[in-house]
């Protein structure tokens, strides 16, 4: 199952705190191998709040020339070259959570806009080598107006939208994407417990479900730890803090959206499930 992250509003939604957040605590809570990755080069990715600096030494230590070595770049590459064979993937994965989470680090060897060409162009073709390496597919992708981002809006089974809590902005987003609402949730980034627009006011008066919209505050802790490596250390040892935790209403936002990933996942499987007896008939 294909899923990407996305806003229209990156910054402001916390979409990119949002993303590392629920992609750790998807395989705390759920016995799930997810592979992650990103349709952009910055310095804000995830593999600094994944690994901090090792992830670095484990790129520069496997270049070895112009595409080659553990970058995504060098993975699209092979594919590109009819390479698709589902164990090229475990050469460039990166492991963050034995056993459970991975992430495809990029090389750093190409500029921006061809990294964006090659993603789109090899798309199909490394979504089906991950869905053979995993069980998920989690995509962090830019909010700007990249051939990928387009493609991978396209491909995902499920998309995890990130939102805030302004009226023009909110009016604006479900007059101008309305036509990915039918296979999304929503995630309220930066969320304020005092703002007009409530959760409940958000779904009664854009018509969503309550249960798809997870409210997430914004936890200025975890966004410093994001910058070191300690995403995952955070996210472990608060996964079941307490009510009266400063933590507990970040951690309560990201639980309530990782168990309405995973209520997608298991109505698409008892739907593929329900074809397949149907076509045994």
């Amino acid at each position: 199952m294909n899923i990407a992250f996305w806003s229209n509003s990156y910054e402001r939604s916390c979409a990119f705190y949002n993303f590392v957040a629920i992609s750790i605590a998807s395989v705390l809570r759920y016995p799930y191998t997810v592979t992650t990755l990103e349709n952009f080069l910055g310095s804000d990715n995830i593999a600094r709040a994944f690994l901090g600096e090792n992830i670095r030494n484990h790129i520069r230590e496997g270049v070895t020339g112009f595409y080659e070595g553990s970058g995504i770049e060098g993975l699209l590459r092979r594919i590109y070259r009819g390479d698709n064979c589902p164990s090229i993937l475990r050469g460039y994965w990166q492991e963050v959570i034995p056993n459970h989470l991975y992430y495809i680090p990029k090389g750093g060897v190409i500029n921006s806009e061809l990294f964006d060409y090659e993603l789109n162009y090899n798309l199909k073709e490394l979504l089906g080598i991950i869905k053979k390496n995993s069980d998920l597919c989690y995509i962090n992708i830019t909010q700007q107006n990249h051939l990928s981002s387009k493609a991978i809006l396209h491909e995902a089974d499920l998309i995890v939208i990130n939102l805030y809590q302004n009226p023009d902005y909110l009016d604006y987003f479900f007059n101008n994407y309305s036509s990915l609402i039918h296979k999304s949730i929503f995630v309220i980034g930066n969320y304020s417990r005092s703002s007009p627009m409530s959760c409940k006011r958000i779904s009664r008066y854009y018509d969503i479900p309550l249960e798809n919209i997870s409210p997430i505050p914004y936890n200025e802790y975890f966004s410093i730890v994001c910058r070191y490596g300690g995403a995952k250390e955070f996210i472990n040892s608060n996964y079941h803090c307490l009510k009266d935790s400063p933590n507990y209403l970040f951690i309560h936002g990201i639980r309530k959206a990782t168990f309405a990933i995973a209520k997608k996942l298991e109505e698409s499987l008892a739907l593929g499930k329900e074809e397949i007896e149907s076509c045994s008939i």
